[in-house]
């Protein structure tokens, strides 16, 4: 009973390391096994593209942040210049609405590349690229509050 535990266990483990490791046909298609996914995931074109995509989505967070603020200023000092809101003409109006719709544009695409940036800093196959120096998850909240 002991040896055929043994050469139970040996069969299970030749079976899981074939499924593992090597290609399985279905057909006319090789579907991918683990360590294709994995040989595919970790290459250089991969990691360096990777590592590109952090640094670049990172700077935009950053550049969005600041035309953000760009944004919120524009529409503080029209408001301020402006005067008291019952005493705007149209023309008034409708820039008030149209830089506010500038700042509310800007503050939803900032939401996307944060929002993309902390998915992929989420994923196994993507966060092993990036370089320690950058964040691995950006809060949102603190880059939309308004000052």
């Amino acid at each position: 009973m002991k040896y055929f535990f043994w050469f139970l266990l040996v069969l299970v483990g030749l079976f899981v390391a074939k499924v593992l490791f090597f290609p399985v046909h279905v057909g006319n298609q090789i579907v991918n096994t683990a360590y294709d996914t994995v040989s595919k995931t970790i290459n250089a074109d991969n990691a360096i593209y990777n590592y590109e995509w952090f640094k670049q989505t990172f700077e935009d967070i950053n550049a969005a942040k600041v035309q953000l603020e760009n944004a919120d200023k524009a529409v503080s000092i029209f408001k301020e210049e402006a005067g008291v809101r019952t005493s705007w003409t149209f023309d008034d109006k409708q820039e008030a609405a149209r830089l506010s719709s500038v700042a509310l544009g800007l503050r939803n695409h900032l939401e996307t590349l944060i929002a993309d940036y902390n998915a992929r800093a989420k994923m196994a196959n993507r966060s092993m690229f990036q370089d320690g120096i950058l964040p691995n998850y950006i809060e949102a909240v603190t880059f939309l509050i308004k000052k």
